[in-house]
């Protein structure tokens, strides 16, 4: 479905929001209509396409895919927890291609066209670093949130016996953390891209001053929030460790527990198995030779456990 919506300054949002894939109907239109090459399209309708950016010399079209996450993301959802939202910048009109997962993104611009208030000469670029400011934070949120989590999972740690669902929701925390990471990387590759066309030899993006200000802000941003995903994919990976440690150390010693058993009771299997033989055994034929086996079993099993309990102390 596509509609179109004025913004400030003579702009237009041309908004494809498709459910899934962008439909044939759609396509045709976008072609037909406003000269949108079969090339971006494919690039925008990738739903398993990288950040980039991209520039159409035929058409005179930037394409940027940025990744953002899912509108209903959660921790237990770590599949396909971002996804990548396409935008087309051609003349002045932008193009913002979306799903029913990311369509959140129109919001963004509207909100940011609002934002600006006056005459900008790179309105359609300020819109877009306000774009991509709204979705740095959404990550600087889920960090927090990230954080929260494997905060509980080490106060359980230390509060109660591991088990198995702790182990589940920190392989799930691993996970979602490195989708989060590439994707933060990803954006992070393409503001640094948008920032050398900007100022390199190729001039195809003629920003402003304050423009180029903007994007240097949102390029300190995403850096941050990258250095923050990544202490958050260190610390979770030690708390996995020293959860690992620590069912480690809980099996020894439960092995350990089953040994001293194990030698204790064969002591008595010992001693009556001695007594039981068809043969003649010292005091066997005494009234008391009941109890003297029990002394001896008595006996031997301390000992063992003196002995035991003497070398676990050295």
């Amino acid at each position: 479905m596509i509609n179109q919506q004025t913004l400030n300054q003579g702009l237009t949002l041309i908004d494809i929001h498709s459910k899934e894939n962008l439909s044939d109907k759609d396509r045709t239109k976008l072609i037909e209509k406003f000269d949108i090459t079969n090339e971006i399209l494919d690039y925008a309708d990738d739903t398993n396409e990288r950040a980039r950016l991209e520039f159409d010399d035929h058409t005179n079209t930037f394409l940027i895919v940025f990744n953002v996450q899912k509108e209903t993301a959660t921790d237990d959802d770590s599949t396909d927890s971002t996804l990548p939202v396409s935008f087309a910048i051609k003349d002045d009109k932008l193009f913002l291609f979306t799903n029913n997962n990311t369509h959140y993104l129109n919001d963004y611009i509207t909100k940011a066209d609002n934002h600006f208030t006056g005459d900008l000469d790179d309105r359609i670029w300020e819109i877009i670093f306000n774009t991509f400011d709204q979705v740095s934070s959404d990550y600087n949120d889920r960090m927090s949130e990230i954080n929260q989590s494997r905060n509980r999972i080490q106060e359980h740690i230390k509060h109660s016996r591991s088990s198995k669902n702790q182990i589940l929701e920190l392989a799930g925390l691993e996970d979602l953390i490195t989708y989060i990471s590439t994707a933060i990387n990803g954006n992070f590759n393409v503001v640094k891209q948008i920032e050398i066309v900007s100022t390199g030899k190729i001039q195809n993006i003629s920003l402003s001053k304050k423009s180029k200000e903007h994007l240097h802000d949102s390029i300190i941003e995403i850096e941050q929030i990258r250095d923050q995903a990544n202490l958050t994919s260190d610390i979770i990976d030690r708390v996995a460790n020293t959860y690992n440690n620590i069912l480690n150390n809980q099996t020894n010693t439960t092995m350990k527990i089953l040994t001293v058993y194990t030698i204790v009771l064969s002591i008595p299997t010992i001693v009556s198995g001695f007594y039981g033989m068809n043969m003649k055994l010292p005091v066997a034929n005494k009234w008391w030779s009941w109890f003297f086996s029990l002394i001896v079993t008595a006996f031997l099993i301390l000992l063992i456990l003196w002995d035991l309990h003497r070398r676990n102390s050295l």
